[in-house]
């Protein structure tokens, strides 16, 4: 990324500056700015910047004259030439911008905006927009969805709107960004307490996202147009100002802590004139600082558990050492500042899918591991694993270890390879994390060759609708019911869901197999109703072959209904009635073959697109239009009293093959024989006592002994 630099020597040049931009950025008489920079804001404006320095001379001599008028041309005559503080484009040098949409800048310059994720649309006449506005509110069929008014007020639009201005030097553009910034200053003044709630332009996560992100941008992006007066920037840094002393008055937790002290340490770097910069820096950069170590946990993961806000969380605490760097006060950051999110980066790494996303745990989307790896090594330009995930392989190589625990997290990720081609399976056995939270300890996601298929969805958009409630819970996740209630663990207490050390799960990895056990013994329909344990093992015969069994122990000697769940991401799917193998059958892509093993007493049957009684077989993901789209969901059941088990066999397939599966019998009481139609064998024995092990012996078609794994070594710590 280029920056522009200069001297800060203007004081030649203001006088003169001062009497040429009062002409061409005047505020006409009429203008709504003029009469809302009333006195008492130019005077606290004026008392908050420090206008000792030279160049500020004359915003200092008319100030002492009290003639605000004066003072504002002369500070935006400042403003207009400072070079002192760069941004990411010098405004002062033509640019050729690429990648903008205009028709998307033409809809935003005529009042047509967004509010971010949702995807639904609004026209504000004369660009002058409601903020607290809702457009799930009135649009008939929408669910109603708090987020499109918070994220209206960050104005992500801002940056289409600018890159349209500089590409084309159209004052049109950067006429309607002045209007619609004067509509949101002159509608939203600074509330006394904080705001967080709905409907608010002040949730103190939209002003961090705002100064450091789209405002700041807009403000480099029409700093030289005549539209954006000298009225609109004494206006502009009046509000800034007010953002900075309300992050620091009322900062939260979490991910938000982060992107607030990103806003704020964003001010107090690019608006160094502010008496309270430096204090406003120190302070976001000691938040920052202390928050690596508290929410990173040692084996590198975001403490929310979702690997969505896990890299948002990266790329803000980044983001300060990025402008650091860029206004030339790197030095102000810690010593161990940048390389204590190492271990983040390395999470990213080994916990990386096939397809170079990362599993949607928790609220999660779709994360570029390739771009967000290549983008790690502008801080650990040396690590030749970045280099390989960040190059598809053509420099670096990759990591030596394929699979990996992550005992902290709770997460246990089981690879035959770094190829995009290789099979990958991965569990969840930790916490339910601080925030953003899923009922779904124990659920099992699988990439059969390379292709995201045993799935999580990631939650889809934060509405208020039945799609959302299925989308977090328990029931549209691959875990099992008891007695048709989901999971209950309990939210109020945030910090009692991080992990305060490693996870005993009995993980171990050889170049053989991987095996690892998970146990869910809280609530099922609510916290307190402790109806049954569920174990769940997981061995992974490599190169192609995952074996999962599932034990659920009851607290009582009733009977109980115990329903296995598997969402698939197709719905192309046969089910063999004789062998209950459920296949899925898209062309020319790789499939997974489902075998229950133990099929005495066992309900099979899938779903698609099912709305009643229930929500069964959907993908919903934020990232589609429509939201909703339809998959698979197999469901294994089976009732009684006592001890009840399920033994799961997941078979990936390569692009073109076929179910493999030629029969399942049974040759003793928990031992099952797998026959293939190429006539090998494959022998399943999974101990009943869930502490047990799993074995697994393979003949070959001619015969000869194939693979043979009986894991774990030693019993897991339950």
């Amino acid at each position: 990324m280029r920056f522009y630099a200069g001297s800060t020597c203007l004081i030649c040049a203001l006088f003169f500056l001062a009497t040429a931009w009062g002409k061409t950025h005047a505020a006409p008489s009429s203008d709504p700015a003029s009469s809302f920079m009333t006195p008492q804001m130019q005077h606290e404006l004026f008392d908050a910047l420090d206008l000792s320095s030279p160049p500020l001379k004359p915003v200092r001599d008319a100030v002492a004259q009290e003639d605000y008028a004066t003072a504002q041309r002369a500070l935006g005559a400042y403003y207009r030439n400072r070079t002192s503080v760069p941004w990411t484009f010098d405004p002062h040098q033509p640019r050729r911008v690429q990648g903008f949409k205009s028709a998307a800048a033409d809809a935003v310059m005529k009042g047509t905006v967004s509010g971010g994720t949702v995807h639904l649309s609004h026209t504000f006449p004369d660009n002058n927009i409601d903020w607290l506005h809702d457009e799930t509110r009135i649009t008939p069929g929408a669910a109603y969805n708090p987020e499109w008014q918070w994220q209206l007020c960050r104005m992500s639009f801002w940056g289409n709107l600018g890159s349209a201005y500089r590409a084309t030097g159209d004052e049109k553009y950067a006429r309607a960004w002045v209007l619609q910034f004067r509509s949101f200053v002159t509608q939203n003044p600074m509330p006394e307490e904080v705001a967080n709630r709905a409907p608010s332009a002040w949730r103190t996560i939209e002003c961090g996202i705002r100064m450091a992100d789209s405002w700041p941008n807009a403000f480099y992006n029409f700093l030289l147009s005549p539209e954006f007066t000298d009225e609109d920037l004494a206006l502009y840094l009046h509000s800034c100002l007010g953002h900075a002393r309300y992050l620091k008055a009322f900062p939260s937790t979490g991910n938000w802590l982060i992107i607030e002290m990103t806003g704020l340490y964003s001010v107090g770097a690019l608006y160094p004139e502010f008496k309270e910069a430096k204090e406003w820096r120190t302070i976001a950069i000691d938040k920052l600082y202390a928050e690596e170590t508290e929410q990173f946990l040692p084996d590198g993961a975001q403490y929310e558990l979702s690997t969505g806000y896990h890299n948002g969380t990266i790329a803000s605490t980044l983001q300060v050492a990025k402008l650091a760097k860029q206004v030339g006060r790197f030095d102000e950051l810690p010593a161990g500042y940048v390389s204590g999110i190492r271990r983040a980066y390395d999470y990213d790494l080994y916990l990386m899918a096939p397809d170079r996303t990362l599993p949607k745990f928790n609220d999660s989307w779709v994360c570029n591991i390739k771009d967000i790896l290549r983008g790690a090594l502008d801080f650990f330009p040396d690590c030749a694993e970045y280099q390989w995930v960040g190059s598809d392989g053509t420099q670096g190589h990759p990591p030596v270890e394929t699979s990996h625990a992550f005992p902290w997290a709770g997460f246990y990720a089981m690879r035959s390879g770094w190829e995009r081609n290789a099979n990958y399976g991965v569990l969840r056995a930790g916490p339910l994390g601080y925030g953003h939270t899923h009922q779904d300890k124990l659920d099992f996601l699988l990439w059969p060759y390379g292709r995201e298929l045993l799935f999580a969805s990631g939650g889809g958009n934060y509405e208020q609708s039945p799609w959302r409630s299925y989308a977090i819970d328990t029931y549209s996740h691959n875990c099992v019911l008891v007695d048709g209630k989901a999971q209950r663990q309990q939210t109020k207490d945030r910090m009692a869901n991080v992990s305060k050390a490693p996870i005993d799960s009995g993980w171990e990895s050889t170049p053989d197999y991987d095996f690892v056990t998970g146990v869910y013994d809280k609530g099922y329909g609510n916290e307190t109703s402790l109806v049954a344990t569920h174990t769940r093992r997981v061995l992974f015969l490599k190169p192609d072959v995952f074996v999962v069994a599932d034990t659920l122990q009851p607290h009582d000697a009733k009977s109980h209904t115990y329903q296995a769940r598997w969402h698939l991401l197709s719905t192309n799917s046969q089910l063999d009635n004789k062998t209950h193998t459920l296949a899925t059958t898209d062309p020319e892509l790789p499939n997974l073959a489902i075998v229950p093993a133990l099929t005495d007493g066992l309900e099979v049957r899938s779903v698609s697109a099912q709305l009643k009684p229930e929500l069964l077989g959907w993908n919903i993901s934020r990232s589609l239009i429509p939201p909703n789209i339809p998959a698979t969901t197999l469901i294994h059941t089976r009732k009684g009293s006592g001890v009840q088990s399920f033994l799961t066999l997941f078979l990936p397939l390569k692009s073109g093959n076929p179910d493999p599966v030629e029969s399942v019998q049974s040759t003793e009481p928990g031992t099952m024989l797998i026959v293939f139609t190429d006539g090998r064998r494959l022998a399943i024995k999974a101990d009943p006592d869930p502490a047990g092990k799993i074995e697994a012996i393979e003949t070959l078609s001619n015969g000869i002994d194939g693979r043979h794994v009986k894991a774990p070594t030693k019993p897991a710590q339950q």
